[in-house]
């Protein structure tokens, strides 16, 4: 029996993301989680960092007694997996990213220029369309209205706790964990995902991860899963 699969999703979205994987991996054991902040976790009273974040996602792990697991986080849930990774290397059978955040110090402070968690509640209801049309435009889910509304349930949900974590991925040395851990890892990323441009970076710095291209825009789990499965369980089957 293979070990446990745990995912980890990205901002301002919930373990929801996952669902259409998970439907599709019937024969693993799998668990997805809620960050701290998201969906239906508990939100944290401060600016966590991402080393915190990771300890508390690792609890919520360890509570369900399982020592071993294949470990699939989505852009924020990527470095959070990371940070794990380096934290708890005897946890970890393999590391699989989608869209990680594979950016210099100048990158990064480039990128925070123009990311915006400003959709909290105003009088006028306009927050409601400024969600709409991020989880449309930016997240890639415009055209499927289902995909869509839920995306806006989590965003609407998460307008503190996406600055939060947004400020732990700001400050994460995620190059750094990326050379450094020694697990197995597979690297996801579809060309239209705003992260796409340090994509190449995996196998610069990693030759031995495995790098593949993926459709879905910054949705991918969603928009590609039955390539993502197949990527996914050949990977994992084959270590």
């Amino acid at each position: 029996m293979s070990d446990p699969i745990v995912f980890l999703h990205q901002t301002p979205s919930s373990s929801q993301m996952f669902e259409a994987i998970m439907q599709r991996l019937q024969d693993y054991s799998t668990y997805a989680i809620d960050t701290p902040g998201f969906g239906q976790s508990f939100h944290p009273d401060h600016v966590p960092t991402m080393a915190e974040y990771s300890a508390w996602l690792v609890e919520a792990i360890q509570s369900i007694a399982i020592d071993r697991v294949h470990l699939f986080g989505h852009h924020t849930g990527s470095s959070m997996a990371i940070q794990i990774a380096q934290d708890h290397p005897d946890l970890i059978a393999s590391l699989t990213m989608i869209g990680p955040f594979i950016a210099t110090a100048d990158e990064k402070e480039e990128m925070r220029k123009t990311i915006s968690s400003d959709w909290g509640p105003v009088e006028d209801g306009s927050h409601l369309m400024k969600a709409w049309n991020l989880v449309g435009n930016s997240l890639g889910a415009k055209g499927n209205i289902e995909l869509h509304h839920r995306e806006v349930v989590d965003a609407l949900r998460a307008h503190e706790s996406a600055h939060q974590t947004h400020e732990a991925v700001w400050d994460h040395d995620f190059i750094k964990f990326f050379k450094s851990v020694e697990c197995p890892m597979l690297v996801m990323c579809a060309p239209d995902d705003v992260l796409y441009p340090f994509f190449h970076r995996a196998n610069e710095l990693r030759p031995d991860s495995v790098s593949i291209e993926i459709k879905g825009k910054n949705l991918e789990p969603d928009l590609d899963p039955d390539a993502i499965t197949e990527h996914f369980k050949s990977f994992i089957e084959n270590l």
